[in-house]
């Protein structure tokens, strides 16, 4: 499933649902569709898309209505309704099989740009979708669903955790660890 909000001057918000026998195929449907989002903000910037990475500074332009207030001295914080803004990609089971950290029609955000309330700071929200990919991999493990090549195995050490499977999204992983500088983001080697 993808959700999202339509980020133009008035506040909607859209859901799309994806059903496929085959739940790699409705991820398939789904990332796609999230893709066409992308490109079509993109278009409004009269801009391409690059990366992940990227799109989750450029896009910031839709996310972020300016109607916040900061508060604080030292340490700034910013209060706004735009917490809410973002364009995500979540795994539903309406009814799981096997594997017990699944629960019937429990929302696991796996992938997802949102608002940045400061673009230098760390998304936290990143970290969630990362435990919910793991969860989203033993559910298709311990069910036997087939993964083709969307499965990846990812060593989590320098950011707290340990090798990991979970099936590829957008976001670069790599990219994370490289630039938390040996910042523990998993506690405990576990999210």
């Amino acid at each position: 499933m993808l959700k999202g909000i339509d980020f133009s001057d008035a506040y909607v918000n859209t859901r799309k649902e994806f059903r496929n026998l085959s739940p790699i195929e409705a991820r398939k449907d789904a990332f796609n569709h999230y893709q066409s989002i992308i490109e079509v903000l993109y278009e409004g910037l009269n801009k391409n898309y690059t990366n992940d990475y990227q799109a989750r500074i450029d896009l910031q332009y839709y996310l972020n209505s300016n109607n916040e207030v900061e508060l604080g001295n030292k340490t700034k914080i910013k209060v706004t309704d735009d917490f809410l803004n973002g364009i995500e990609v979540y795994m539903i089971v309406e009814k799981p099989l096997k594997g017990k950290e699944i629960k019937a029609n429990e929302e696991y955000c796996i992938h997802g740009i949102r608002y940045l309330d400061y673009i230098d700071r760390f998304d936290k929200d990143l970290i969630e979708s990362l435990k919910n990919l793991f969860i989203e991999n033993q559910y298709y493990e311990d069910n036997n669903f087939p993964t083709g090549e969307d499965k990846v195995l990812k060593n989590f050490e320098p950011i707290g955790g340990n090798d990991e499977s979970y099936l590829k999204t957008p976001f670069d992983w790599d990219n994370l660890m490289k630039e938390s500088n040996g910042q523990k983001l998993i506690q405990n080697g576990s999210l």
